[in-house]
């Protein structure tokens, strides 16, 4: 069992477009999102369907991301985490599609800026959901030296920057548990006293590097694919990287009952509404 989920944040998040379900959600209709392009390389067109909290910002998921800004930016007790590390125990249950929502999410809707980092080199995908096609990244600037500042990616939302994966190297659990990356997030983190750093992280119980990023972020999430990550992976998973940085768990691709989903539509064509002032 794994105990210590009962005692933190549980999420229900819906990967709607990579799961077929009974019920089609669709977005009320709503004004378009007056985001300035900040690069040429991605357009509108080229963002991935599951950045939702772009593509259909007035969606129940989009929403739900809402929700989820919330919970961690206003904890019950403490000071809220500026540095966050988001990952699963097995491939496929949607951790870059959380990271990349939430960066979009927190980006929109505070004052600060957000860093949204691609550490999963093995299978870099965060570019990718942002509408960018190959590019030189992490891997470049941990191997190469190169600088890292000709490495970040501006996006089409205000505030919120990339650090892409970069091209897969052939010792990526060597470069990601070296000194230098240990250095790099730490002066990623103290740089700027107004800005969140979001880590999307390769799955720990397949990548032993993250152990090693774990210990330099403030905070975990975990991402739980609903009805398929094995529970005992899972225990093992929280139990290496530490319960203590254990902000809580999003549970991805949840079915919602079919009397809530109705409920939540009547609820958004009313926020729609007095939303426009």
């Amino acid at each position: 069992m794994i105990k210590i989920v009962k005692n933190s944040l549980i999420f229900m998040a819906v990967e709607k477009y990579n799961k077929e379900n009974n019920i089609k959600s669709k977005e009320p209709a709503g004004p378009p999102q007056k985001s300035k392009a900040l690069s040429t390389r991605a357009s509108m067109e080229n963002i991935d369907k599951n950045l939702v909290s772009i593509k259909k910002p007035y969606s129940m998921e989009a929403d739900l991301f809402k929700v989820l800004r919330g919970k961690i930016l206003f904890p019950v007790s403490g000071n809220p985490p500026r540095s966050i590390l988001v990952t699963s125990a097995v491939p496929g249950d949607g951790k870059s599609f959380i990271a990349s929502n939430l960066a979009v999410n927190m980006a929109q809707n505070i004052d600060e800026t957000v860093l949204l980092v691609d550490c999963d080199l093995r299978q870099p995908r965060i570019h990718k959901n942002f509408g960018f096609n190959s590019v030189k990244g992490l891997s470049e600037h941990l191997s190469n030296h190169t600088r890292l500042g000709d490495l970040l990616l501006k996006t089409m939302v205000d505030k919120l920057t990339l650090l892409p994966a970069g091209k897969p190297p052939a010792n990526p659990s060597e470069i990601l548990s070296s000194a230098k990356m240990a250095d790099l997030i730490d002066d990623l983190k103290s740089r700027y006293d107004n800005r969140y750093l979001i880590i999307d992280s390769p799955p720990s119980c397949m990548a032993p590097e993250t152990s090693a990023i774990a210990k330099r972020v403030d905070g975990i999430i975990v991402v739980i694919k609903c009805g398929s990550t094995p529970l005992d992976l899972l225990d093992e998973m929280i139990n290496n990287l530490g319960k203590e940085k254990f902000i809580g768990a999003v549970i991805n691709q949840y079915d919602m009952p079919t009397s809530r989903y109705y409920g939540y539509r009547r609820y958004s064509k009313y926020y729609k509404k007095y939303s426009k002032g």
